[in-house]
This record gives C-alpha cells, structure tokens and sequence, in this order.
C-alpha cells in the first residue's frame, strides 16, 4: 500500500491589522481527499489557501506536511488562483516551459500531455494574450500541474470555464485524487456534483465540518 501524506492544520490564525481573518482553524487531510471549502465573502477562504500555498505569512498556528513545518522549498504544490497568473507576451507552450524550468520538470512530452489534458495542445503556439479567459484557466490548470503536486490548490477554479472546461476541471479531481491532497474553495459548489468530497464551511474565521458528499 503507498505511503499517503499527511496535511495537518492546527490552531492557524491570521491577523490583518485589527482584524482577525482566520481563528484557530484546525482541520487535516491525507492523499486521496479532496476538501471543497465554501463560506460567504470575506470569510478567509482565499487567505487560508495563500497561507497553504507559502504565499502569505500566518500569524499563528501550525501547518505541518507529514510532520515537518509546510514551506514553499516544499516543492510539489500546485497553485490555481482565479487569476490565471500567465505570461501574456509568450505563447501557451513557452508559458509551460517556462513554469517547468522553474519546477525542474521540462520535458516536451509532459508540456504534451498538459496540454492535451486541457484542450489547448492545437492552441500551443497562440499568445497568451490573444486567448480567451477560459482558455487562459485551462492553461493556468496545466501551468499548476507541472510540478506533479502532491498538494493542489484551488481558488475559484471553475471561474470563466465553458461546460468543457469544467469537465476538464472534474477530470482533474478524479485523476490526481489518487497521489495528492486536493483543496478547493468555491463559491460554486453544484460544479462539484457527482464528485466525492469532504465539505468545509468557513465562516467569521473559523471552520465547521459539514460531512461527506458521495459519488
């Protein structure tokens, strides 16, 4: 039996100023779960991925990955934001090449297989810039991809995709569910239908378990 990853988030606060975004959250995960987090604007929820992710200090607490203190020289984290954060000057296949010199996983067959996976493979030598918003959300999906994350990260992930690009979306879940931990936040939940899912209410800071949803 492989080996599953431990996500551990213990107590973890964020202080902004006088306002206190999250309160001793605490919850954790292992390979094969995928958590959606829902909870009104305003709630946290992009703050408690960008803390995940090492893009934001915390101002308490503990984030451990299988035990040790979770960092950004961790590695293997696949971030989607709701902004596609791609370069528009460069084309889709150079954006993916350029995302996988930093990752240390260039190889023209894994920029292939992304692109394939999304659908843009026949738009590989188009510029950013000239894509529509969706098509710029398939390949900011491929772009999280490179580094084969064992922990995915996902901002509003359904924002701008057509009925196609959320089904790529849900193959996604399906397919990295078996060797990563997987973190969505949403305000869009019916999307995740036919999915099966851990659900997370957050609200006023702190968060509540709201049980399993079932394929």
């Amino acid at each position: 039996m492989a080996v599953k990853d431990v996500l551990v988030v213990k107590e973890l606060q964020k202080q902004l100023g006088h306002k206190q975004i999250l309160k001793n959250i605490s919850f954790q995960a292992v390979t094969g779960d995928l958590l959606v987090i829902t909870g009104p604007n305003g709630a946290g929820k992009t703050t408690l991925l960008r803390i995940l992710a090492g893009l934001l200090p915390k101002s308490g607490g503990e984030v451990l990955w299988n035990g040790a203190e979770l960092a950004l020289d961790h590695g293997r984290v696949g971030y989607i934001s709701h902004q596609p954060m791609l370069y528009a000057n460069l084309t889709v296949q150079e954006n993916l090449r350029f995302f996988g010199e930093m990752y240390g996983t260039m190889g023209a067959e894994r920029v292939q297989e992304l692109l394939e996976l999304v659908g843009l493979w026949l738009y590989r030598l188009e510029m950013v810039s000239v894509l529509s918003r969706g098509m710029q959300q398939r390949l900011a999906i491929a772009r999280a991809l490179m580094a084969d994350p064992t922990l995915i990260l996902y901002d509003e992930p359904f924002t701008s995709l057509d009925a196609d690009g959320r089904e790529i979306l849900r193959q996604v879940f399906e397919q990295h569910r078996d060797r990563s931990i997987q973190l969505a936040i949403t305000h869009e939940p019916q999307h995740f239908a036919g999915l099966t899912y851990r659900h997370l209410g957050l609200d006023g800071g702190r968060v509540v378990e709201r049980g399993y949803t079932h394929a």
